[in-house]
């Protein structure tokens, strides 16, 4: 029995191998999506910063020196240091670094100015230490209490101190007994002819005249009723 072959050959849906190989299976999609979603860790990147700045204790440090007479410069010189450091919104305070500025030399000038002033004062009082015969005064009286100052002899003048004396335990009872009458033999040889016409114009000032006491000094002056315009001695 003859077997009729197949023109085609072996049949091509048989065992032979697929010339294109096997079809590729698509990969299976990652339900998780890719890795990495949640990004770095410690929160959301790119996002902007909640920090806000802080006060800057330079400029506190110096609003409260501009305050003080004393420190008031030192309080200046740190509110141009607080502005530095307070530029472009760095720390906050930087009105208060102005304002000690402001402050500081606005106290440093009256502080200064009244420096000068009782320079100036202290100057032309007349104190116990510094008394001299021959100096020409003005005599005031504040709340019973006699403040002498200093005149120059050729302007006009209420008084001329014409004798100083210390107080000892010899002269303590008379001068606590009259001071101004004491003045009269306080008053040097020569001096005492020169005033003759003034000796009713005698007057006196001590530290405490109800509390005498040895080694405090007794300033004698003699104040007419009229200006004077000239030296007495």
């Amino acid at each position: 029995m003859t077997l009729v072959s197949d023109p085609y050959g072996q049949n091509p849906y048989g065992g032979q191998n697929n010339p294109y190989g096997q079809p590729q299976q698509p990969p299976q999609p990652n339900p998780y999506g890719s890795g990495g979603g949640y990004g770095p860790p410690g929160g959301f990147p790119g996002g902007p910063s909640n920090e806000q700045p802080k006060n800057d204790g330079v400029s506190i440090t110096a609003l409260v020196l501009s305050f003080l007479c004393c420190l008031a410069p030192i309080g200046v010189i740190l509110g141009f240091v607080g502005l530095s450091r307070t530029k472009g919104g760095k720390r906050k305070g930087r009105g208060l670094a102005i304002a000690s500025i402001i402050i500081g030399i606005i106290v440093s000038l009256g502080t200064a100015a009244i420096g000068v002033g009782i320079f100036v004062l202290a100057d032309t009082v007349v104190t116990p230490d510094n008394a001299k015969v021959g100096q020409c005064i003005n005599v005031e009286e504040e709340d019973g209490s006699v403040f002498l100052y200093k005149k120059d002899c050729s302007e006009e003048h209420d008084a001329e101190i014409v004798a100083v004396a210390e107080v000892t335990d010899d002269n303590l009872e008379e001068i606590e007994t009259g001071m101004a009458s004491y003045c009269e033999t306080a008053l040097a040889e020569g001096d005492r002819d020169a005033i003759t016409d003034y000796l009713a114009d005698l007057d006196a000032v001590i530290e405490d005249p109800n509390d005498v006491s040895v080694g405090d000094t007794l300033v004698c002056y003699v104040e007419p009723g009229e200006k004077l315009s000239e030296p007495i001695l």
